[in-house]
């Protein structure tokens, strides 16, 4: 029987993928790609992370996840030794300790000696518990923040939540402050809130300029013990823009910023425009509805706990006909914004659109109630 990593790699070279590409497109590390094409699960951080990323490998190949996850499960079982003292059958317990012919008054004389020594262990741990000293409390040392001072085009290291990181750009230093390391990693940065993943690899603006300089990976982290750090390397530079981001409007179509703004809300800003991914978590029975550029449609009922995730190049239109069943992301250029929900049994129909703006030149991508 062919072996998973072989099936996805054969799936992979048939449908004339390669693994930069389905890195970029899913967020995945190539590394970790690799490693499942190859079977290394030892060198993934834990096996929830490798079921997350094997899912996803699948989903984005068209293949079953949960075949895919139960066959490694599987595959380990068979891998695993059995000790050799579970195949034999326990003899009886008076058996093991007396032996076949032993005197059953022995026996009874053996089994009061050893309550008795029972009862005294238990006198004297009793008398040292009561009489023992209270216990010396010592208080953990509190970490004192630290200040990364990026030298060089590349910084490797382990950082903790309330550090920061200097980093210069084109003769200015700008600071990128760690707000937390778990489950995300959260950088507070001048031009906003930027959370990365484990295995994720984004770049992002922080000199205002709307050109990427300055790119986060994440190669380890414990999404349960903050205390613990991540792991993460730096590079500073020019870097192309994630999601797919392109100069000017390439094959993006923008609309020219309507003069009644008073119920757009922008979600992002910048010199170009660039596809988005949209996150769809239903936290309840919905009915949703989705149109992508204004050409693909879709329509069918949530249940609770499944999720939607769909791109789009110019915009969406989203209908729900329960709005507050629905928790909606939004991700472009390496930022996640929460759109807010609505009251309980209220239908909502929002625009989600790039908007360009003649005066100043600049697109903003923008939240729109429709009526």
């Amino acid at each position: 029987m062919e072996s998973l990593g072989k099936r996805l790699q054969a799936t992979r070279i048939e449908k004339g993928l390669d693994l930069d590409q389905i890195s970029r497109e899913t967020n995945i590390a190539r590394r970790y790609l690799e490693d499942l094409e190859n079977e290394k699960f030892d060198d993934f951080p834990g096996e929830s992370y490798l079921f997350g990323f094997l899912r996803n490998y699948c989903e984005y190949l068209d293949l079953d996840g949960n075949e895919f996850v139960n066959a490694y499960k599987n595959q380990k079982i068979q891998e695993t030794n059995i000790p050799v003292s579970e195949l034999v059958p326990a003899r009886p317990f008076f058996e093991r300790l007396f032996g076949r012919n032993l005197n059953k008054i022995k026996a009874v004389v053996i089994i009061l000696v050893i309550l008795a020594a029972v009862g005294f262990a238990g006198f004297r741990a009793y008398t040292y518990f009561i009489n023992r000293p209270a216990p010396v409390v010592v208080e953990k040392e509190e970490r004192a923040p630290v200040v990364h001072e990026i030298t060089s085009a590349e910084f490797k290291g382990r950082v903790f939540s309330g550090d920061s990181m200097s980093v210069p750009v084109d003769g200015n230093t700008y600071q990128v402050k760690v707000a937390e390391t778990a489950p995300v990693l959260k950088l507070e940065t001048p031009s906003g809130i930027r959370l990365v993943e484990l295995g994720q690899d984004i770049s992002f603006d922080i000199s205002g300029d709307d050109i990427p300089d300055m790119k986060v990976f994440v190669s380890d982290l414990y999404a349960d013990d903050p205390d613990r750090g991540a792991e993460i390397l730096v590079s500073t530079g020019s870097f192309p823009m994630d999601q797919g981001a392109v100069a000017g409007n390439g094959d993006v179509t923008v609309a020219v910023n309507p003069s009644d703004s008073s119920k757009q809300t922008v979600l992002f800003e910048g010199g170009s425009a660039y596809p988005v991914t949209l996150n769809a978590t239903f936290r309840g029975y919905c009915l949703f509805r989705y149109e992508i550029d204004r050409s693909e449609r879709e329509e069918r009922y949530y249940q609770k706990s499944e999720i939607l995730t769909v791109q789009a190049k110019n915009g969406l239109r989203v209908w729900a006909s329960n709005g507050n069943a629905v928790k909606l992301q939004v991700i472009a250029g390496g930022k996640t914004v929460d759109l807010d929900l609505s009251r309980p049994g209220e239908v909502i129909v929002r625009d989600l659109r790039w908007l360009r703006d003649d005066t100043t030149g600049r697109y903003r991508f923008v939240a729109m109630d429709v009526d």
